[in-house]
């Protein structure tokens, strides 16, 4: 990368500063600061949701499959969006109804302070090392385009590159200062900025990677053979499905997911927040592998997982490449964000204030952000500790991958399920954490895992704590009821009961000026994006820039005007 490279990506971190100090001044209580008041409007939950999913591995690992194996990588992708369409229909407004203040709360409530401390010790240190290592696999992609000048004191003195260390640390630091001064609100903004990047960008890699092949045609008629299959070996359709059902748990269950749905007022709000999730998964994946997909015909012999950051060097001019960083590094950060602000929640209401019940709002507000600059540090220093595990770190993400994803499940089984309770969960959890460590350590089944590595993941995280509940189900079947069940009913509410005219009137009025907010930053990232283009046209003499700038500005422009010209309307109407 050159200069002009290294200006757009400074630029884009003093943005995201700005605008978390920015929003902290808005932010007048604990419960604005983790759940924005439950007054998010639902599409801003969405791309929320939509972003949190993200991580580098996005590009680097299923980037990876698409240049290996063809469009089952796509295939991949639209399982998440069918997973969502699963949580909208059956889950979002469950959580929704709730009057819960944090995901722990529910647990809480449901089975009891010991499963709390549980899923909290486990979700802390399990998202914390899986954070780690999505930091560290960013950083790793940063630097091998960031060369600096001999003897530069940031540089890698054994590549001539930034190190790694110092890019963990930036990005680390950057991501949990905006995440403690802005709380949830900064990170739903954030992830609006971030979209807008990301979408836009890869909207802009799309034409350029079939251009370089010779077309659309041409890329059809020279990929690889079975480059167009749905499924392959490695991911059957048998694979699609336990895929879809562990991530529908996920994004059902999750503490950063479950967060988005209870920021919003209503229950309709959280299923079609979910639903938008659906609607990207179904469309957006169809572009994000084409730079991968088209590169294997640039260069068949390229490392699969840096294909997606090869074609960019190939296609991008000056200052592009540094917008395209932008964009993979917001991926990432997206999900730090998330992962710091969830836990600060976690922590704040579900072990301190339980500990110092009068604690004022203000205690807890300064509690949250102290928890979010610790973990954040601690989710660096792991982060900078990676290169000195020797692949260690390797295992044991993978057992903790195995570890994490069942504990959503006896979440969402507890909504449903009058019978199951405290000793269910540890049982089924226990159970599933011996078979995983059995069998990613090799004293089990060390042959299967060995050639199909991919499906004994899925189905250890998702057939057997399913299997394991089912069976404890089918055995309480004449129990009485649950007493964590009885105590979670008292907590559903009906929009009806739950709402006054008045509290809706001021949630609608928050809403509005959350989306306010949301949208005219959309639209002044899009127009910024579209003015760096046009001046980076002029210094690099690009036609085609000229004109991808002026769509991006002139699209900015119009969409803005048109939003200031509904909007004082629209407040005309409603008084």
């Amino acid at each position: 990368m050159l200069l002009t490279d290294y200006l757009i990506i400074l630029l884009y971190f003093a943005g995201l500063l700005a605008l978390g100090a920015t929003l902290g001044r808005k932010i007048k209580s604990s419960r604005e600061m983790f759940i924005a008041g439950k007054n998010s409007s639902w599409w801003l939950s969405g791309l929320s949701t939509y972003m949190t999913i993200f991580s580098a591995g996005t590009f680097v690992v299923w980037g990876g499959v698409a240049y290996r194996s063809g469009v089952v990588a796509i295939t991949v992708g639209v399982m998440l969006g069918i997973a969502s369409f699963l949580v909208g229909k059956f889950v979002a407004g469950k959580w929704a109804r709730m009057r819960i203040d944090s995901p722990a709360e529910y647990l809480g409530i449901r089975f009891g302070k010991p499963t709390v401390r549980f899923f909290t010790v486990v979700g802390i240190i399990g998202k914390g090392v899986h954070t780690a290592v999505a930091l560290y696999a960013v950083s790793i992609m940063a630097v091998a385009l960031m060369p600096l000048p001999d003897g530069h004191w940031l540089a890698d003195p054994q590549t001539g590159h930034l190190s790694v260390t110092c890019a963990v640390l930036i990005l680390g630091l950057i991501t949990f200062v905006y995440t403690a001064a802005g709380g949830f609100l900064a990170v739903l903004i954030t992830d609006v900025v971030q979209f807008a990047i990301l979408i836009g960008m890869i909207l802009l890699m799309v034409p350029l990677s079939f251009g370089s092949v010779g077309g659309i045609g041409e890329f059809v008629r020279n990929a690889p053979p079975q480059f167009f299959d749905l499924f392959t070996s490695q991911y059957s359709w048998v694979w699609m499905v336990l895929w879809c059902l562990l991530h529908a748990f996920m994004i059902g269950g999750d503490f950063a997911f479950v967060q988005r749905y209870i920021s919003v007022p209503t229950a309709k709000d959280a299923r079609k927040s979910i639903y938008l999730v659906g609607v990207l998964y179904l469309i957006t994946p169809l572009f994000f592998y084409v730079p991968a997909l088209a590169y294997r015909l640039l260069n068949p012999e390229a490392n699969p997982e840096q294909a997606y950051m090869l074609m960019s060097q190939h296609i991008l001019t000056t200052g592009m490449l540094g917008m395209m960083m932008a964009a993979m590094l917001s991926a990432t950060m997206s999900m730090v964000s998330g992962t710091l602000n969830v836990y600060a929640n976690v922590f704040t209401y579900d072990i301190f204030k339980p500990l110092r019940p009068a604690a004022s709002d203000g205690t807890l507000m300064r509690v949250g952000r102290s928890f979010t600059f610790l973990y954040g540090a601690l989710i660096t220093l792991v982060a900078v500790l990676i290169p000195y595990c020797g692949g260690a770190e390797r295992v044991v993400v993978s057992i903790l991958t195995l570890v994490i994803s069942p504990l959503f499940i006896p979440s969402l089984w507890g909504l449903y399920s009058r019978r199951i309770g405290q000793r269910s969960v540890f049982a089924a959890m226990g159970i599933t954490f011996l078979a995983a460590i059995l069998v990613k350590t090799g004293w089990v089944a060390g042959g299967l895992t060995a050639r199909h590595p991919e499906f004994v993941d899925a189905f250890i995280g998702l057939v057997f704590p399913v299997a394991i509940l089912a069976a404890i189900e089918l055995c309480a079947r004449r129990r009485p009821d649950d007493a964590g069940w009885k105590r979670l009913e008292t907590h559903y509410k009906d929009e009806s009961e739950l709402l006054t005219e008045s509290q809706k009137a001021r949630n609608r009025e928050a809403g509005a000026m959350y989306s306010n907010l949301a949208f005219t930053i959309m639209t002044g990232t899009y127009g910024a994006i579209g003015i760096i283009m046009l001046g980076l046209a002029l210094l690099n003499d690009d036609r085609s820039m000229y004109l991808y700038g002026g769509i991006f500005a002139g699209v900015a422009t119009v969409a803005y005007l048109i939003f200031r010209t509904l909007r004082p309307a629209k407040g005309r109407s409603t008084r």
